[in-house]
């Protein structure tokens, strides 16, 4: 079987050995696989540059193609008689420990500084949480957080995914909490982002719009939070929020997400090691849908 081995940003193609295969590797066998790579020859060519016994040629490439390591390729005759060349038709081996393939899609974006935890080897090393459409919580609120497919978009730059990629916050349960999370919409349609606001840094207030444990600033509710933060419910976990009052305001974090790139990798204006913006919309076309954001800390 072949695979895809990546690392970082390049990849090689690779031969998946069983265990049967484990049991024929030696010194003179990983060099004959290396002659092989370059390209198919007989056993007598590779005995004669290994400076190899031919007899001891044939028995390793015997166990080698039992193993199903390396392969027969054109059949020639030579002085009477049919000869093989072999192939190994791979640049490395690799050995499955455990079968949790993910998908590739090849060189994809360096992602921006604050979502740099969230992506590992090319992989979204994260869940989206978003409030379930249906009647739910202490508030009795429905979710409408669309602007998770822009998100979704959005991340679809710097990686790949594993299904699922989202949860309902009534789906959620504690293996789920125990990953990086995405938590979109505010604390009356997201149960999860409730429970961990009084550790954001910028947090929803029931008396005072949404303050800012920073600047000490408070906001209207018509303003999107965007920041990330040490997750409460798990060690050396983080929760990257984008959040409003109401879906609207939600979506304003998200379009400052794909409209303020440079702006948000320097931090919050207050602290600049902590990710904590205040984005305000606008319409500036009339149209009824917000189209541009300015950053107020």
């Amino acid at each position: 079987m072949q695979a895809k081995l990546v690392i970082e940003e390049k990849a090689l193609d690779a031969r998946v050995i069983a265990e049967k295969g484990l049991k024929v590797f030696s010194p003179d066998r990983l060099r004959i696989l290396e002659s092989l790579a370059e390209k198919p020859k007989y056993p007598a060519q590779v005995a004669k540059e290994l400076k190899m016994h031919l007899q001891t040629a044939y028995y390793h490439f015997n166990l080698l193609e039992k193993a199903g390591i390396i392969s027969r390729g054109a059949t020639e005759e030579k002085r009477g008689a049919l000869a093989k060349k072999f192939v190994f038709d791979a640049d490395a081996l690799a050995i499955i420990v455990r079968e949790r393939w993910k998908p590739f899609s090849g060189k994809r974006k360096k992602p921006p500084n604050y979502f740099e935890p969230f992506v590992k080897d090319g992989f979204l090393d994260a869940k989206i949480i978003v409030g379930s459409p249906d009647p739910h919580g202490p508030h009795r609120a429905r979710g409408s957080e669309l602007c998770s497919m822009e998100l979704s978009a959005l991340l679809g730059q710097y990686a790949s995914f594993e299904y699922p990629m989202y949860y309902l916050d009534t789906e959620v349960r504690e293996s789920t909490l125990n990953q990086n999370l995405f938590l979109l919409g505010g604390p009356k349609v997201n149960t999860i982002l409730e429970k961990a606001n009084k550790h954001m840094p910028i947090r929803f207030d029931p008396d005072f719009g949404i303050v800012s444990k920073i600047s000490g600033r408070s906001y209207p509710e018509n303003v999107g939070v965007i920041e990330s933060f040490e997750s409460p419910f798990a060690e050396n976990k983080k929760v990257f929020a984008i959040a409003g009052s109401d879906h609207n305001a939600t979506r304003v974090g998200v379009l400052a997400l794909l409209k303020k790139k440079r702006e948000l990798e320097k931090g919050n204006d207050f602290d600049a090691n902590v990710f904590a913006k205040i984005a305000q919309g606008f319409d500036e076309d009339g149209d009824g849908i917000v189209d541009e954001v300015e950053l107020l800390e």
